[in-house]
Formats: structure tokens, C-alpha cells, sequence
């Protein structure tokens, strides 16, 4: 019992290993010295991790996978960035910053403690700032996706959706199933 839970350990800890992982077998422990981009080419599997979404959590987990330096693929959906960077947070503080600013520039008694003063109407035009929302956003997506390619991520645009094997994951779009080490 004592040697299964050392096995199941160091099996665990090795998967956060920076630069070689280790190999578990019943008799030894010994050093792999090629890497699992090395391993994924032989055939046997596509990629050592899939990661389905691409949301905070998705490009934090690849950028994670990447570290330990392991062939890496993520299904986006079409959404890098998912709904955060897309239709939530990031647009919604673009909006609230812009109306933040027109409520500053209306209060002409605090304006007027910094010696300034608007004179005429403050006007805002709706599409101009939703535009203003909108391409930052784009920003945001365009920098999260640039970082993973340039880590070595593939980026896979469709939706990831399990086949119900433990190392495969289906691509909605094309039907082209992929598959992942299994430790």
C-alpha cells in the first residue's frame, strides 16, 4: 500500500516537473529525456494536454501546460477570451468608464475645484462608445490569442466536445477528433 501511494505521488509531481518528467514503473524510476513534443510526434497521441475553452481559465491553464513544456491544443470555440474579454467584463468597464467620464465632465462644481469649466452641453454618441467597447475587446482577444501562439499553442476554432474516450476531445466544425497523452 505505502509503494502505490509513493507511485501515485511521484506520478502526480512529476506532471509539474519544469524541464523532464519523470517515468513511474513498478520496478524503477528513471529520467525521460526526450520531450513530450518529442513524444506526441511518435504517433501515439496529437497533443499531451486539450484544453476545451478558451476563457480566463482555459488560457491560464495553457499557459500553465506550456510551462511544464508540454505539446498543447485548445478548443476556442470561435471565443478566445470567452465571455469576459468577448460580452462581459472588459466591454462592460469600457462602458462604465466612458459614462464615469461624462458624469465628471457634468459636475461642474468638482470641475471647478480643478479650475475647469465646460462650457455648452456634454454629449456622448451611443455607437461611438460601444465602438470604443467593442475594439477594445478586440484588443484584449487579439494580445490572449497572440500569447498562446507564440508559446506554441495550437489554437483549434471550434468547439471542443468529448466523445466519451477519457483522451479524446471532437471538434464540433469539422468532426476531426483529437487526442491526448494519457498519464
Amino acid at each position: 500500500m505505502k509503494y502505490l501511494i509513493a507511485t501515485t505521488l511521484l506520478t502526480a509531481a512529476s506532471a509539474f516537473s519544469p524541464a523532464s518528467r519523470s517515468v513511474v514503473s513498478r520496478t524503477t524510476t528513471q529520467q525521460q529525456t526526450s520531450s513530450s513534443l518529442d513524444a506526441s510526434k511518435c504517433g501515439n497521441y496529437d497533443y499531451d494536454v486539450i484544453i476545451v475553452g478558451c476563457g480566463v481559465g482555459g488560457h491560464g491553464a495553457a499557459l500553465h501546460s506550456r510551462a511544464q513544456d508540454l505539446s498543447t491544443a485548445i478548443f476556442s470555440g470561435a471565443d478566445v477570451g470567452g465571455t469576459c474579454v468577448n460580452r462581459g467584463c472588459v466591454p462592460s468597464k469600457a462602458l462604465l468608464a466612458a459614462s464615469g467620464r461624462v458624469r465628471e465632465m457634468q459636475a461642474e462644481s468638482h470641475l471647478s475645484e480643478f479650475g475647469i469649466t465646460v462650457d455648452g452641453e456634454v454629449k456622448f454618441d451611443r455607437e461611438g462608445v460601444a465602438n470604443h467597447a467593442k475594439q477594445l475587446a478586440n484588443k484584449v482577444k487579439g494580445n490572449l490569442e497572440g500569447s498562446l501562439t507564440a508559446l506554441g499553442v495550437d489554437i483549434v476554432e471550434g468547439r471542443g466536445v468529448l466523445t466519451g474516450k477519457v483522451n479524446e476531445v471532437k471538434d464540433d466544425a469539422s468532426g476531426k477528433v483529437y487526442t491526448a497523452k494519457v498519464s
